[in-house]
């Protein structure tokens, strides 16, 4: 429970969370895999909360929760969270004792695409006497790692396969970029040949004789190509829960914008006004923010630290007042912020924790 009654009494800025929305988007896409091969693995790196990755958990369909660093996986393992991919590769001696550690604990795995890579891991799961489950990276879109798929990707996963201390468990293949395409038509045409080379290696692999059930990727903006594509067993669903701006007016209203910044003007001049609020506090990775309730205004200086400069001509806005923030990348936003703030119309439901935000080091072991 909180202190705070409503988002009124809040320090500005304040990370606002609106539970309706978030848990709509929880339930859309529970509602959206019902029935089908693919279940939700959604991403925690997008709100980095662990009680908010437990809510989408709790809602269904789910097989695990997927994360980018070693930190976010070791607070959703802390957090009781018992199905953890760790979507990236992991390199250095400290990092692979840290993930087999967590392994033992729980269901968590990595991805591998390098030979030495998995050797190190092979070697450090066999002095922790553990065995660590592995997926094999498959390079599906420009500009980003992996594996070539096909051959290539067949023959690194008998080398993998054959090593002691991992499990191999199937593949990830990922194509990021395809979010931003703005035409639904060809973000949909690029998503779904790019994961039918996923497929194919899959099948490949299995054809093998090399048991390969996992193929995981895909994302809130391209996930819908994919959903019926017989191959694919997990979606790497992030952004859907919190949304923001820019997101939906690419992917469309099937999912609502459940984060915002509540800020305070502290200072208003003719035609332009003042916020306290600037990128320390709004990721504005894809564009200024926007405000919500207000017609006709322009962003002209977003860039500051701690200020956004707003123009809107006649607005009668005055020092003090409030107003919500919608930033342009939710991800980015949550990332700076210590915790949501759980709120339902104006009153403060509940504050959750964001976790993961930096690697602390007065916890980390020397070498």
């Amino acid at each position: 429970m909180t202190r705070w009654r409503t988002i009124h009494d809040l320090p500005t800025p304040a990370l606002l969370l609106d539970w309706p929305a978030a848990r709509h988007n929880i339930l859309a896409a529970t509602h959206l895999v019902r029935g089908k091969t693919a279940r939700l693995r959604p991403h925690f790196k997008s709100h980095k909360c662990v009680p908010l990755a437990k809510e989408q958990l709790a809602a269904g369909n789910c097989c695990g929760i997927t994360a980018a660093t070693l930190d976010e996986a070791a607070a959703l393992v802390d957090g009781g969270v018992n199905d953890v991919l760790l979507a990236n590769q992991l390199i250095g001696a400290q990092k692979l004792s840290r993930l087999v550690e967590l392994s033992k604990r729980t269901t968590v795995r990595a991805c591998v695409d390098s030979s030495d890579n998995a050797s190190a891991m092979s070697a450090e799961a066999i002095r922790q006497g553990a065995r660590v489950g592995v997926l094999a990276e498959i390079k599906i879109a420009p500009k980003r790692w992996g594996l070539p798929p096909g051959d290539e990707a067949v023959a690194f996963v008998r080398q993998i396969a054959a090593l002691p201390g991992l499990r191999f468990d199937g593949l990830q293949a990922y194509y990021g970029g395809l979010a931003h395409l703005h035409d639904a038509a060809e973000r949909d045409e690029c998503a779904l040949r790019s994961m039918e080379l996923a497929v194919d290696t899959r099948h490949r692999i299995e054809a093998a004789g090399i048991a390969c059930p996992i193929l995981s990727g895909a994302g809130t903006g391209t996930f819908w190509a994919v959903l019926d594509l017989p191959g694919v067993t997990e979606l790497q669903l992030g952004s859907y829960v919190l949304m923001d701006w820019d997101f939906q007016t690419r992917t469309g209203d099937r999912f609502q914008i459940a984060l915002s910044v509540l800020a305070t003007v502290i200072s208003a001049s003719g035609d332009e006004f003042v916020l306290d609020v600037g990128v320390k506090g709004l990721g504005n990775k894809l564009g200024p923010p926007r405000l919500l309730g207000q017609q006709g205004y322009e962003v002209l200086r977003y860039a500051a630290e701690e200020h956004t400069v707003v123009g809107l001509p006649g607005h009668r806005l005055k020092v003090g007042d409030r107003l919500r923030v919608l930033p342009s990348h939710a991800g980015c936003t949550a990332h700076l912020y210590r915790q949501f703030v759980v709120h339902e119309g104006n009153s403060v439901r509940d504050l959750w924790p964001i976790s993961a935000t930096g690697y602390d080091l007065t916890t980390a072991e020397a070498p």
